[in-house]
């Protein structure tokens, strides 16, 4: 499916649809970016955003200062075009500078929240699964980036690009074989009621609905393992699902040959899930 028109637009606080051509997020993708859910007028896990954006400017040496005036900007936005259910996307970046990749000081850091529609999904996807491949593009090991929400995607990029609509999401794997996430989602997977999710201190970006499947884990006392997973162990497990802020949780009812149910365990996590969004 194509995504939504993004319809309103704010930069460091001013609503316009326009970036200096300097902006090292153009240059470089010297930054940062968070994809937040409205629902029902309800800015969901917010705070947990806002934190990893912090955690990963401290990670990449930018100032944080700005990201105080996200809020600012979004509330603002809503006031001006009330949208009850929409996506948020917040970025930060380094700002201007002259070219060169030393970092100017003191930092012009940029700051712009995109508004558009939620994405409408098929129904089907969260009752039955959806079908999923193995991305031959590999995902860049760099431990000093894993985790974060950079703004460098293009190794995404280019393996969303091996498909069309036949399948919903495609996995990554690293230089190692090992199996680190999907295109724009984490990966969960269960064996003998087990919970397993790949280690992410190399590559990959350590979602926030990750985080909160990982702490429902904890209080439901689900045994939970994160491990180094290859292709052939992903593919013996006895369920599969991703997750992101903007989809929850999908069941994976195939990928390649393999094919699976949609087991109790992603049923009772994915119920779990949803009390904490509405709570």
């Amino acid at each position: 499916m194509q995504s939504p028109a993004i319809n309103h637009i704010m930069v460091n606080g001013i609503a316009c649809r326009h970036l200096s051509v300097m902006d090292r997020g153009l240059h470089y993708g010297d930054g940062l970016f968070e994809t937040v859910a409205c629902v029902d007028e309800k800015l969901q896990f917010w705070d947990e955003h806002i934190e990893r954006m912090r955690h990963g400017a401290g990670k990449l040496g930018i100032t944080t200062t700005a990201i105080d005036y996200f809020k600012d900007d979004v509330l603002a936005l809503l006031k001006t075009h009330p949208i009850s259910n929409c996506t948020i996307k917040l970025i930060l970046t380094r700002g201007v500078s002259e070219r060169g990749y030393r970092s100017p000081s003191p930092q012009k850091v940029s700051r712009i929240v995109l508004l558009s529609a939620l994405p409408e999904y098929l129904d089907e996807y969260f009752t039955q699964g959806i079908s999923s491949c193995f991305c031959r593009h590999p995902l860049s090991q760099n431990s000093a980036l894993a985790g974060i929400k950079h703004l460098n995607r293009l190794d995404n990029v280019l393996a969303r690009n091996e498909w069309q609509d036949e399948y919903q999401e495609g996995f990554m794997l690293d230089d190692a074989a090992h199996v680190i996430e999907g295109t724009m989602s984490n990966v969960f997977a269960v064996k003998n009621s087990e919970l397993f999710t790949p280690a992410l201190s190399h590559s990959g970006v350590d979602g926030i609905i990750r985080q909160q499947i990982l702490a429902i884990a904890q209080e439901l006392n689900i045994e939970t393992h994160i491990v180094d997973i290859n292709k052939q162990q992903l593919q013996e497990m006895d369920e599969i699902f991703v997750c992101n802020s903007l989809i929850g949780i999908w069941p994976v009812n195939a990928l390649a040959e393999s094919r699976y149910r949609v087991g109790p365990l992603t049923l009772k996590i994915a119920w779990a899930l949803q009390l904490r969004i509405h709570a």
